[in-house]
């Protein structure tokens, strides 16, 4: 899920059965061809220049009005930094600082949007990323909505990636805030910020059944990108390394890992910083109330994930305090915290409604546990497919 410009999409799909959206589905979307956009960076004479455009446009002010959230009711009309819960972080979501191989793979992916119909009716929206092995070495893996999204989602018109960069590393701790009225500036994130550089999308694709059905009920909320640095001769994955992917993984329950740059509270189960009370009808424990500002890498972890035939493609439903900001961050199993290492089967796709229930389970059996959920979008058939593109194309 995303955020853009203060509205937030996607999330609820309480009453939503899985019978229903199975039975909607297309049918053959596994052997339909995903949905490339058109090239951010089209091959040509000009390509280099061009991806050094791309890349140049996104200065430190643009990284932070599109990367942090911008929370109401704050006394500097900034938003809210993030803060930690007084009873200590949990497995529902926690800053990771263990290093390892996802601290480099994982990263911040940052995308302006255009109107198909209207040009000039532009977005800049936040989401998370991350590079997996590849014939190419240049993939990352992301949600559908963080490149395509349209009325499907309550949008008016169908809204598409023409600008987008990953952060890979991405550490926002020293990255002042976006001054509202002011200026983007001319100023560069320097390795403070970019420890492995800013890396511009140059193509991208989504799925088949994303295209056509651009929500939460329907789609496979899969997108996949290649990314290609100004001057750098090596893939990303060189760079930095690459995890490991798999698809058809199926079956719970399932030890997960997801990570990602959470930025948004509205769709935050613990959030409660400015509006005293919040969700205390749910039983939420202010002890356990917390803060997002988009800065810094989190991660969830949960032995207790719920498979979801209710996608199109297939998934997991976790426990996971997680927010809109790591939309598109990956969801790995057979993972090692001393290593950073696992195997990547999913991306985050949306959160818990304004409930608290797993997105439709309450609907369907209300004695069914009631809090904050992250619901993962796996990779099956159709995903594969844009993989196979992805890693067939060059950067």
């Amino acid at each position: 899920m995303i955020t853009r410009r203060g509205r937030t999409v996607g999330g609820a799909l309480a009453g939503t059965v899985a019978a229903l959206a199975l039975a909607a589905a297309p049918a053959h979307a596994d052997d339909t061809p995903p949905y490339a956009l058109p090239p951010l960076v089209p091959a040509g004479p000009a390509h280099d220049q061009n991806l050094a455009a791309e890349v140049n446009y996104w200065t430190t002010d643009r990284i932070a009005q599109a990367g942090f959230n911008d929370d109401s009711g704050n006394e500097n009309g900034q938003g809210a930094d993030a803060y930690a819960p007084t009873g200590g972080w949990d497995a529902l979501s926690a800053p990771w600082g263990s290093g390892g191989l996802i601290s480099r793979t994982a990263g911040k992916l940052l995308v302006h949007m255009h109107n198909t119909s209207n040009s000039s009716d532009t977005q800049s929206v936040s989401c998370s990323a991350n590079v997996v092995t590849s014939a190419n070495q240049s993939v990352i893996t992301a949600a559908g909505h963080c490149f395509r999204v349209d009325s499907n989602v309550g949008l008016t018109g169908t809204y598409e990636a023409d600008n987008a960069v990953f952060i890979p590393g991405f550490n926002g701790a020293a990255l002042a805030r976006h001054v509202p009225g002011g200026t983007p500036g001319t100023t560069l994130p320097g390795p403070d910020v970019a420890p492995y550089g800013v890396w511009g999308v140059t193509q991208a694709w989504v799925t088949y059944q994303w295209h056509v059905h651009s929500n939460w009920t329907l789609g496979a909320d899969v997108g996949m990108a290649v990314v290609a640095k100004p001057g750098e001769s090596q893939p990303i994955g060189q760079v930095v390394g690459a995890q490991n992917i798999a698809f058809g993984d199926s079956g719970n329950p399932k030890q997960l890992y997801q990570f990602g740059y959470p930025r948004d509270n509205i769709r935050n189960w613990y959030w409660g910083k400015n509006n005293d009370g919040t969700n205390a009808s749910y039983g939420v424990p202010a002890a356990q109330r917390r803060g997002y500002d988009g800065r810094t890498l989190m991660y969830a972890h949960s032995g207790a994930s719920i498979d979801d035939a209710q996608l199109g493609d297939m998934g997991h439903d976790m426990p996971s305090a997680m927010s809109p900001g790591s939309s598109g961050g990956p969801v790995l199993t057979g993972f090692d915290p001393a290593t950073g290492t696992g195997t990547q089967i999913a991306v985050t796709s949306r959160f818990t409604n304004s409930t608290g229930d797993a997105p439709w389970y309450l609907w369907v059996a209300p004695s069914w546990q009631v809090g904050p959920w992250s619901v993962t979008q796996g990779f099956g058939a159709q995903s594969k497919a844009v993989y196979d593109l992805a890693q067939a194309a060059t950067p």
